[in-house]
């Protein structure tokens, strides 16, 4: 390419010279690598028509229709038809009028098509039309931003996909299945608002076209031969999308309003599954799942349960998905088929740009541990929250623009235009299928009632609800329009409209108005209160010896850093010596070969899973040469499932969200997440209030999910010492969870396969375990290849003891029990016995008594913790001990006052604090 070709273009470049000659370099390797603008630039020199297009093109004009045509992609979405009412007043739109731009509608017939866009030059005769087109295009019903994605290839995609798709024309039977469906969805609210008045129902009336897009892209997955659909939402339109995506039948619905037994009008052919609890929930918070053969293809529509903190089901959601996605059946890493399953997330308006953990969500999309191959969010845009208007709910012009940081393409789409809103999906689905990434679709309409049924919204939203009030609904103004298109008669639709309140009313009738299904006692299951048993492991030394050579085998190029090696080999030497001891993190190597062994596949994840935070676990090694990656788990002969893990990203709530949804979807699973400190479980609170600890009795949501929560007072400051030991057994009850603080490496060995070994069991139940810091290289902790063999898991931990000489009981667990057992081994005394308390809850209140009975002349029971009297284990301890101590015997406690902090911010006061709570346990 010489200089003087580049002078004579048609647009001069001058000191962007060197610029111009890398894109050329681009163009000439890719056409479709830089932007139509180059491209056309290109085309003209390389096919000798440079130095015509000086005297041919006014380079003014030229300059002022590129900036134009950049604009109207740019900002087009600012002017667009995507409001049914309400239109906000947008400053400062930068105009698209091709005046403003000192262009004549002349000037623009005088330019090719080809210079609007490339792909244009084959459907219009000039600019003019071209531009024309591109301006009703992009300020249409359906408005794009994509110009802000960097990656080229996809942003040329997105340009040319939109710009030449074909009009919407739907066929006369497609129009009126749409016309049905959005009759059926307008109609289910109608008759429940007006047969259950004031009954919450939170309706889907305002963005009612959000059902058809979910039926219209399960179509379109079938033809992708995509079998599975995981939804979440939260309560709008969620009664909705139950009757009309996932098909429960009215009358399952409307018994759910009559407080009747909804199970009895359970389709017997298995396709709906539906669980619930012993203590239910309300209606709008209820999933299910649908197996579906309509669409040419066998489909399985999974919504899933979602308590009212409305954005956390989205990483849920999500891990169900990947679960979905995945191959565990053998060693090594899980093989992953984004086909298999997609996710659709519904957003509502006020929620996406308001709930931290949206963007927590969205920034798992590309990462390695967490991808499911894009997902589709589509934000329910009612324009208002619960009272609160778009002015006081975010500091953006769209709800949408949170997703705009992660490069995604975001579609808006006028919810009154459901032709429109079915083409979303279209290019959404094909976006997805191309780069495997995210895409939002803004579905804005209203809201026709208040936040719920019995809300009078109009007291607070004055303008809007005068608006929405006289604003016909969704199965009028459709029907109306294709009645004014002569597909249907005004008869037709008035029948269509008709016979769905029809069913219902029939659907009703069938309901045994006297048939109540209010209990209450709601008795916990038997098989839940009859808990776990705790069997022999038996586990020879043969086998753990044999997976602890295959942990040596690495591939003859590796090279393992040398400071790390020398760690590693001590691993040999247990085996080699029996004085020798097993350490915390190589009994879990240990206890997670085996389990793969056994055939259970394990994902662990956690800010800095790999390595661990304290340097122990060194589950991936690197070759400190050329950076490559060894498993030793992925060659442990005889495994059977795939060992699993990721560093997570700095987030907890939609991590550990992530990870408890792919364990409910695959149970046999053992999913861990491991906080990098415990108290940042903090963070994901919520997951562990509304689905780990009651997901069973209020949906039937099983899950045995284990957390490592590292947890101790070591000097270190209020933060990083307390996973907060006390939330949990709050929570803890109805056997809902197994919440352990351990001080044995061998009881950690065969708690994870006990664990394990309940996946998938109707007693399966999530493990919350506090893990070490210190004590994870601690003597005391560490045991003998002995303590690993034909034993089982101990809830308490006893020493040897003489019966008649034990005055005083110390209980006491973790860290706490060592220091104890520590300090004790300097000067015994038999009159002091400590037990160590390694399950906290379920409470083992039958083996402490048991111990106690036993020793006559035991006058003192001291439980000892480390944590402020307030928090740890002490207040839910203490009822269970009053019952069980013999009588004349005191109960005490010996630990921290009561805090308002789990810690102490100074090393120094740490250790004079601990050592008097020591000393103070031991006096006899």
């Amino acid at each position: 390419m010489q200089e003087k070709e580049l002078e004579n273009a048609p647009v001069r470049f001058g000191t962007n010279l060197g610029m111009i000659l890398e894109l050329h370099d681009m163009y000439q390797e890719n056409p479709d690598s830089v932007s139509d603008e180059m491209r056309f630039l290109f085309e003209n020199i390389s096919s000798g028509q440079a130095g015509t297009a000086q005297s041919d093109i006014d380079h003014s004009k030229v300059k002022s229709l590129l900036r134009l045509i950049d604009n109207i992609r740019l900002f087009g979405h600012l002017e667009s038809d995507i409001y049914p009412v309400y239109t906000p007043d947008v400053k400062n739109v930068p105009s698209l009028d091709f005046e403003d731009y000192n262009l004549t509608e002349d000037d623009l017939k005088r330019l090719p098509a080809s210079l609007v866009s490339v792909h244009l030059g084959d459907y219009y005769d000039n600019a003019f039309e071209a531009v024309t087109q591109l301006h009703s295009l992009y300020t249409g019903p359906l408005a794009y931003e994509y110009m802000h994605i960097n990656d080229t290839e996809e942003r040329q995609w997105l340009k040319e996909t939109i710009e030449t798709q074909e009009e919407i024309s739907l066929s006369d039977e497609e129009k009126k299945h749409l016309f049905k469906t959005l009759a059926k969805v307008e109609g289910f609210e109608k008759y429940l608002h007006k047969n259950f008045v004031g009954a919450k129902r939170f309706s889907i009336e305002g963005v009612d076209a959000i059902v058809p897009l979910l039926d219209h892209m399960l179509e379109l997955m079938a033809d992708e031969g995509i079998p599975n659909l995981q939804i979440g939402m939260a309560h709008r339109g969620r009664l909705n999308v139950l009757t009309h995506v996932l098909e429960k039948p009215y009358e399952m619905m409307i018994s759910e309003f009559m407080h009747t037994d909804p199970m009895k009008f359970l389709p017997e052919d298995g396709s709906l599954e539906i669980t619930q609890g012993w203590m239910k929930d309300v209606k709008y918070h209820l999933g299910g799942s649908k197996t579906r053969e309509d669409k040419g293809l066998k489909q399985r529509i999974s919504l899933a349960n979602n308590p009212s903190h409305l954005e956390v089901v989205g990483p849920i959601v999500l891990g169900k998905t990947r679960a979905q996605q995945e191959t565990t059946d053998h060693a090594g890493h899980p093989d992953q088929d984004f086909n298999k399953a997609i996710a659709a997330i519904v957003h509502g308006d006020a929620a996406f740009p308001g709930q931290g953990i949206v963007y927590e969500t969205l920034n798992l999309g590309k990462l390695n541990g967490y991808s499911v191959g894009g997902s589709v969010h589509i934000i329910a845009n009612n324009r208002i929250g619960f009272t609160t208007e778009e002015t006081d709910a975010r500091s953006t012009v769209y709800a949408s623009d949170a997703a705009l940081g992660f490069d995604l393409p975001i579609l808006h789409v006028n919810a009154d235009r459901p032709e429109h809103v079915l083409r979303t999906i279209e290019i959404a689905l094909k976006y997805r299928q191309k780069f495997n990434k995210d895409i939002v679709i803004d579905v804005l309409g209203y809201r026709r009632y208040g936040h719920n049924e019995m809300d009078e919204p109009t007291t607070t939203n004055p303008l809007l609800y005068k608006e929405v009030k006289s604003h016909d609904t969704i199965d009028e103004i459709y029907g109306a329009k294709l009645v004014e298109e002569n597909v249907i008669s005004e008869d037709e639709k008035k029948e269509t409209i008709q016979s769905v309140l029809d069913e219902m009313r029939a659907a009703h009738d069938k309901i045994d108005k006297g048939d109540t299904n209010v209990d209450g006692q709601l008795e916990t299951p038997e098989v839940i209160l009859e808990g776990q048993d705790n069997p022999e492991d038996g586990i020879s030394r043969e086998r753990l010896e044999q997976i602890n050579e295959d942990l040596f085998q690495y591939p003859d190029s590796f090279t393992v850093f040398k400071k790390l090696s020398n760690v590693l080999e001590r691993r040999k030497k247990p085996f080699e010596d029996d004085e020798e001891l097993i350490d915390w993190a190589h009994a879990e190597a240990l206890a997670f070969a085996s389990i793969n062994q056994d055939g259970t596949p394990i994902r662990l994840t956690g800010q800095d899973s790999e390595r661990g935070t304290f340097a122990q676990r060194h589950a991936v090694l690197h070759d400190p040469e050329t950076g490559e990656e060894h498993i030793p788990l992925h060659v442990v002969r005889d495994s059977n499932a795939t060992f699993d893990v990721h560093n997570s990203p700095l987030s907890e709530a939609a991590v550990v969200g992530f990870d408890y949804g792919y364990n409910v979807e695959q149970k046999s699973v053992m999913a861990i997440w491991e906080a990098q400190y415990g108290d940042f479980s903090n963070m994901a609170q919520v997951i562990f209030d509304n689905f780990m600890a009651a997901g069973n009795a209020k949906w039937g949501e099983t899950s045995g999910m284990t957390l490592f929560l590292p947890h101790a007072q070591e000097g270190q400051g209020a933060e990083h010492s307390s996973a907060r030991l006390e939330r949990y057994l709050q929570l803890a009850a109805e056997n809902n969870m197994t919440v352990a603080n351990l001080s044995s490496a061998s009881n950690y060995f065969h708690l994870l396969r006990k664990q394990a070994k309940y996946l998938d069991t109707e007693k399966m139940r999530p493990l919350v375990l506090m893990t070490p810091k210190s004590l994870l290289r601690n003597q005391i902790v560490s045991e003998p290849v002995s303590a690993f063999t034909d034993s089982t898991f101990k809830e308490i931990i006893l020493p040897e003891y003489k019966r008649t000489k034990v005055k005083k009981v110390l209980i006491a667990s973790g860290k706490m029990a060592v220091d104890l057992l520590t300090e004790q081994r300097k000067n015994p005394d038999d009159e002091v016995m400590i037990i160590r308390l390694e399950q906290i809850y379920p409470f083992p209140s039958d083996k402490i008594q048991e111990v106690l009975k036993g020793l006559k002349s035991l006058d003192e029971v001291r439980f000892v913790q480390e944590e402020p009297e307030n928090m740890g284990t002490y207040n839910y301890a203490l009822p269970f001990l009053l019952e069980m101590v013999p009588e004349k015997v005191e109960v005490n406690y010996v630990g921290r006052i009561r805090r308002a902090s789990p810690a102490e911010g100074d090393g120094e006061s740490y250790k004079l604090i601990q050592q008097n709570i020591i000393e103070t346990a031991l006096k006899s």
